[in-house]
């Protein structure tokens, strides 16, 4: 209880309270948590987690618990009911329009049966402590958020507060994700199911959640455009093609699941997915049109409800709601608006554009509330009780603070309640979004283990299958991920190269000895300007500013890690927590250094602070992430982007070394600095124990075997990872083509000049001028070779993401005529 909390905080001294909230914020912000909102442009709250927890009693718990199962039950029976014979109604034990002009109910979903009734099988319910009793504020039952911060508020609380966990009687909640993949594999009669997770695909809290929820589950995420009905079933896009899909987690709203059953739903959706779950071909979770019980009118009714159909008194009371539909209530709540709060009666799309557009900028008050004049059929009004404050840590003292608590339920035969809860600082300000009120932080929610009741089903241990093959959005991520971040550290590697040499110290000789290497570093990266100079610039600052820190240029440093860092944020689910943390931290980088005031020094500080992070970030996820089909498209994109840099280098600079190559006795300069460009110069000495020869140079960057940098070392290792992909059905043949694509450039680039030369005589190796060392041939071998590796690229891309070389070898595949 409070008094052992309180105790324990006692013990510590004001400065080390100081300390322990500094390292609650400092793991909140590696682990890179905050709030925002694709709707709000620019829009972001940081995370705050507070020291001081929440505690419940026993009676608070027994109250909350049973409470929370007795309104999960009644309220899905009403959504069975309205979706059905519609009782309720017919009985007039509630208002007709309350119901029917409702946003959220779907008339197209009538008459569809629910597996026992149970529209929201997980889902959640706002409370407030009223002093005697807790009272519901909202409900959450359509598609239920926050679950996730939940269980991130007891890792880390318990981590930076060890003792309080020590010395209190606290229920885990840890296991509360494995309760509800056990209830979603429950959904379907197999042994195996395949369940994914359905999103929108937009980025801001939401997706942090159900990026951290499917990890935790061990399941896929899929958006819309991921899925296709086809012959009844509904299947995801993979990287063997197409496989079915038995249940789906959805996180979104249920109007824009189908347009074809739900037209004007405001999003893509899968088309025909309806249809399939109506004929019980896939199981959905929440069921479509779930989100009825979330209608916030209904609040004032619940004391009828809750009896209605379960013959019980309502053990949790709701808040003062009134709806302004009626006249009678929208008077007593204009009078009594200083101490109301306006809401509309559901958080969806669906109801703005009914209100003759998009939701309100900002969400402020204000504004809701002028909505609400015109449209007053949609919005309720609700007096907010005199709320029990609870202790908050708050710069380096404690002070009394209104809490909301979120309590989450999962239901089925033995229903079971989360032994915790999500808990947030209430502001005066309100929002309608899926938090509905502003945060100004966290806590974490103490529940006695002795008082919670064992309720999770006993199941048999799920059956072993086959593991399931990743999307194709999600494998075409992870190669872009690898290949963007392999382009920075090249970047970022070439870069520090030349600027060691000291550019600004340089004698005019030395410069035009140099000169060609920039301008191939240019040219590869995109800088054109640069590139297309036929002398050397008198200063290197304005180029090597763009190299790192321009985000407008696309091959710059700061761009490449912007975009591996999107592209990994689109499968957030399949990174680990440690990936997550380095990549936090190569993001913290870049901050405050911009490109106006960066000098040289900053600069060469910064590309080795990156070649170091993306090194740490590669070691990582070796060490952490499963070496699968995920693991593999990462490193295809790496070991791809690696060899095309390379390629784009030599093509630039080799040509103009030849032009100026004269005495195979002098040391040359610009071979040596090629090498420690292309990170090779200490695997030339090993190799060859000498001065860099032009074509000694060549074999080691094109065509050694056990070279890392080399061309043929990255073919070797594309070759195999395609290999390891295990491809089957249609795609074998296509998988097996695409093996033999790599073979035979590892075949043409054998057969390039430059890489000739232990098959050369010295009279042939000394013809700079003439001979098989010509500058316009070497360039035009490259070139070739260019051209045949991006073809690979497009076989890649064929083959895994699009499918259209499948596509075009069967024209049915994807034929809309099977759909429905």
């Amino acid at each position: 209880d409070y008094r052992t909390v309180v105790r324990l905080l006692e013990t510590f001294s004001a400065k080390e309270l100081k300390l322990r909230q500094k390292r609650l914020n400092r793991a909140v912000e590696e682990l890179g948590l905050q709030f925002s909102s694709t709707r709000l442009r620019g829009a972001s709250k940081e995370w705050r987690l507070d020291l001081f927890p929440l505690s419940l009693g026993t009676a608070a718990w027994q109250q909350i618990s049973t409470g929370v199962v007795q309104r999960a039950l009644a309220f899905n029976a009403y959504a069975t009911d309205l979706y059905g014979a519609q009782n309720l109604l017919r009985e007039r034990i509630i208002p007709h329009e309350v119901a029917l002009r409702d946003t959220a109910f779907l008339r197209p979903l009538s008459g569809i049966v629910v597996p026992n009734g149970e529209y929201s099988q997980f889902g959640a319910f706002d409370l407030v402590n009223a002093g005697d009793s807790w009272q519901v504020v909202e409900h959450h039952m359509g598609t239920p958020f926050g679950l996730s911060h939940v269980l991130q508020n007891r890792r880390i609380l318990s981590q930076v507060f060890p003792e309080i966990y020590q010395q209190c009687d606290v229920a885990p909640v840890a296991g509360f994700s494995t309760y509800l993949l056990e209830m979603l594999r429950a959904q379907s009669s197999k042994a195996n199911p395949h369940v994914l997770l359905l999103t929108t695909g937009q980025r801001g809290q939401a997706y942090f959640e159900e990026a951290f929820i499917a990890r935790h589950m061990g399941i896929s995420i899929a958006q819309p455009g991921d899925l296709l009905v086809r012959a009844n079933q509904v299947f995801l896009k993979t990287i063997r093609g197409l496989e079915p899909v038995d249940v789906i987690y959805r996180r979104v709203e249920s109007s824009s699941l189908d347009p074809i059953s739900v037209p004007g739903g405001g999003g893509w959706g899968v088309p025909g997915l309806i249809n399939v779950w109506r004929k019980g071909n896939v199981s959905i979770v929440n069921a479509p049109g779930a989100g009825v019980a979330d209608n916030r009118a209904l609040l004032r009714y619940a004391d009828r409800i809750i009896p209605y159909y379960l013959n019980e008194g309502q053990i949790l009371q709701s808040v003062k709601t009134y709806n302004l539909l009626d006249y009678d209530q929208r008077q007593y709540a204009t009078e009594e608006a200083d101490s109301m709060i306006v809401k509309p009666i559901q958080d969806s799309d669906r109801l703005w554009r009914t209100c003759g557009g998009l939701r309100p900028s900002g969400n402020s008050a204000r504004a809701i509330a002028q909505i609400a004049k015109k449209y007053p059929e949609y919005f309720v009004a609700q007096e907010m009780p005199v709320t029990k404050e609870i202790p908050r840590y708050k710069e380096g003292g404690f002070e009394g603070q209104s809490v909301c608590l979120r309590m989450y339920y999962i239901l089925g035969k033995e229903p079971m309640v989360l032994p915790g809860g999500l808990v947030r600082h209430s502001t005066a300000e309100h929002r309608s979004h899926r938090l509905t009120i502003l945060t100004d932080g966290f806590k974490d929610v103490l529940v006695p283990d002795s008082v919670v009741e064992d309720t999770a089903p006993r199941r048999a241990p799920p059956a072993v299958g086959e593991r399931f093959s990743i999307g194709s959005r999600v494998a075409e991520s992870l190669y872009w991920s690898g290949r963007y971040m392999e382009r920075a550290e090249n970047t970022a590697r070439q870069f520090y190269t030349l600027e060691c040499l000291r550019w600004d110290q340089m004698a005019s000789s030395e410069q035009r000895t140099y000169w060609p290497l920039l301008q191939a570093l240019a040219a590869a990266t995109g800088q054109a300007k640069f590139a297309k100079r036929k002398t050397p610039p008198p200063d290197t600052l304005p180029l090597s500013r763009s190299l790192l820190l321009d985000p407008n240029e696309g091959a710059s440093v700061r761009a490449c890690l912007g975009f591996a860092r999107n592209s990994f944020e689109s499968v957030r689910e399949i990174i680990s927590p440690e990936c997550r943390e380095v990549l936090e931290e190569i993001n913290l980088n870049f901050k405050g250094l911009s490109e106006q005031r960066a000098t040289r020094a900053s600069l060469r500080a910064l590309s080795e602070r990156i070649m170091t992070e993306v090194a740490r970030f590669n070691g990582t996820a070796e060490r952490t992430l499963p070496h699968d089909d995920a693991w593999q498209f990462y490193r295809i994109g790496m070991f791809f982007e690696r060899a095309m840099g390379a390629v784009l280098l030599l093509k630039i600079a080799l040509p103009k070394i030849v032009e100026n190559y004269r005495d195979l006795d002098e040391e040359n300069a610009d071979l040596t600095a090629l090498l420690r460009l292309l990170g090779s110069l200490d695997a030339y000495r090993r190799t060859f124990r000498s001065r860099a020869y032009i074509d000694r140079v060549a074999q080691l960057i094109l065509e050694s075997s056990n070279n890392p940098s080399s061309v043929s070392f990255c073919l070797h290792n594309l070759k195999y990872a395609i290999g390891t992909l295990s491809i089957t059905g249609e795609q074998e043949t296509l998988g097996a083509e695409l093996c033999g694509v790599a073979g035979q450039l590892i075949f043409q680039l054998e057969q390039l000049t430059l890489v000739q030369g232990d098959r050369r005589s010295t009279e042939q190796i000394q013809a700079t001028k003439t001979g098989p060392f010509t500058a316009r041939q070497i360039a035009r071998e490259l070139e070739q070779f260019e051209v045949s590796l991006k073809a690979m690229h497009d076989g890649i891309e064929d083959v895994f993401f699009s499918h259209q070389n499948a596509l075009a070898r069967n024209p049915t595949l994807f034929d809309l005529d099977q759909a429905y």
